[in-house]
């Protein structure tokens, strides 16, 4: 039996099989894809850590509450920025090579993204820990075992089951990722398709705000092409949001969900939107994301000197399995980490560049709670009588991917409604747990905040600044956000 079992070999789950080996933990590493595969590898933008010297953990927590809606959790906000900080000198020290000059992206007040390899942070981060990790005697990894169930004994989670074999260990962490694969038009791997919410849900623990659904701006939209992430940091070196006529259509540099918004609503009343660089200097754009350069390329598309149309894609989920600054869920033995997880710190809209730091912190940190041993989290919630029942319990047999993907983005996209709402979650098959579990969340939140935005609600409503959890056999309960 291994003391740690992982599930996931993205930056969550690396962070944590190495700081558990450090810690002199047996682990083992169990993912469905390639090791080099899932959502840490794709992310182009950066890490944001507060390394300049007019920058401090305080302010990018400032930041941070300030995207985030008023939902974050401060006291997981503070971990974040202040082991971040901490977590990319170790980084720096094992060797990671990052770019000197530090980034500027949307919402934050100070340039404190550090990049890697241009516009291939998380491809060259995850190869990092993956190498550190392969040299790790204590890490045994194992490509190509997706887990299938959790194992569950009197209460507690003991290991997974793969299709070819069972892994049993003391203390589990999910780090496998997040849900926004679900949507037709997305950003992210086929990997990320919430399997380990519905692990951890069908073991009893708790979800937690599954209805904040990041949609980034910027991701190519070329007809009969998958979507394909054009990184933020293009925005933050100047890049512009034009129409066809060469008019700037919203401020590049404000949140995200304030630019999917307004991107959104131009494409569908007024006509395409273009990422237009060709105003910057073109040797400089070509080198600086040069392997973005290449990429579009293949496109027949010049970075820096064509228009390049652009809509926006599923590409982060707050919501996920609710841990607290642990890392620990509400069911013993079980932890989670990364985009699988929900600390609370990125609240209703996550600031630029905070999941690859995310992944960093909570990876080490569920790892040394789960060595130690820690107890379960506990808390209680209350339930917020909704003033719109949800529908009954969905009826259709079956659901193929493609079907359900389009479905997500016309009825559960960028803009949401109580109709549309009613009916996907009515029409949806029971074998569609978190695609179901984030339309009633979204249904049951009559308010427009963060990432989260209903037409028929367009403001945000005091009562409902608060969270929404979901556990297995409950009613979605609502528990209030104390500053």
């Amino acid at each position: 039996m291994a003391e740690l079992l992982v599930v996931g070999s993205g930056a969550a789950g690396l962070s944590a099989a190495l700081k558990g080996a450090e810690l002199g933990a047996s682990v083992s590493l169990i993912t469905a894809g390639a090791l080099l595969s899932g959502s840490s590898p794709r992310a182009q933008g950066g890490v944001a850590a507060a390394m300049a010297s007019d920058d401090t953990p305080s302010l990018h927590a400032a930041d941070t509450i300030a995207v985030g809606g008023g939902l974050n959790d401060r006291a997981a906000v503070s971990v974040l920025t202040r082991a971040g900080s901490e977590s990319v000198l170790r980084l720096f020290a094992a060797g990671v090579p990052f770019e000197t000059d530090l980034g500027l992206e949307a919402g934050h007040a100070r340039r404190r993204i550090l990049h890697a390899g241009g516009a291939a942070t998380g491809q060259v981060l995850t190869a990092a820990l993956l190498a550190r990790a392969e040299q790790q005697a204590g890490i045994s990894l194992h490509p190509h075992m997706p887990a299938v169930q959790l194992v569950v004994e009197d209460g507690r989670v003991v290991g997974a089951c793969t299709p070819a074999k069972t892994f049993t260990a003391h203390a589990t962490i999910l780090a496998s990722g997040g849900y926004a694969a679900l949507w037709g038009r997305t950003t992210n791997s086929p990997e990320s398709y919430g399997t380990g919410l519905v692990l951890a849900y069908e073991a009893g623990a708790t979800l937690a705000d599954l209805e904040f659904v990041q949609f980034h701006p910027t991701a190519l939209n070329l007809p009969g092409q998958p979507a394909f992430l054009l990184s933020e940091a293009l925005r933050g070196e100047g890049a512009r949001l034009v129409n066809s006529n060469g008019d700037e259509v919203v401020d590049p540099l404000q949140p995200r969900d304030v630019v999917a918004r307004a991107l959104h609503r131009h494409i569908s009343t007024r006509g395409p939107v273009f990422l237009s660089l060709r105003h910057l200097d073109p040797v400089h754009v070509r080198a600086r994301f040069e392997n973005l350069a290449v990429r579009l390329a293949d496109f027949g598309l010049d970075l820096a000197r064509d228009p390049l149309p652009v809509a926006p894609a599923a590409h982060y989920c707050m919501g996920g399995i609710r841990t607290d600054t642990w890392g620990r869920t509400d069911v013993a033995g079980l932890y989670a980490a990364g985009e699988a997880a929900c600390s609370g710190a990125q609240g209703a809209n996550r600031l630029a560049s905070n999941s690859l730091l995310e992944c960093l912190v909570w990876g080490a940190r569920a790892a040394e709670a789960a060595v130690r041993g820690d107890p379960p989290a506990a808390w209680r919630t209350r339930e917020l009588p909704p003033s719109v029942e949800a529908p009954a319990a969905p009826t259709s047999p079956s659901i193929d991917a493609a079907t359900l993907g389009a479905r997500l983005d016309a009825e559960l996209g960028v803009e949401r409604a109580a109709e549309p709402l009613q009916r996907l979650i009515r029409e949806l098959p029971r074998h569609a747990v978190v695609a179901s579990l984030t339309a009633q969340a979204a249904l049951l939140r009559e308010e427009s905040r963060g990432a989260h935005y209903r037409t028929d609600h367009p403001n945000p409503v005091p009562k409902w600044r608060g969270r929404i959890h979901s556990r297995r056999a409950h009613p979605p309960g609502f528990e209030e956000v104390r500053s």
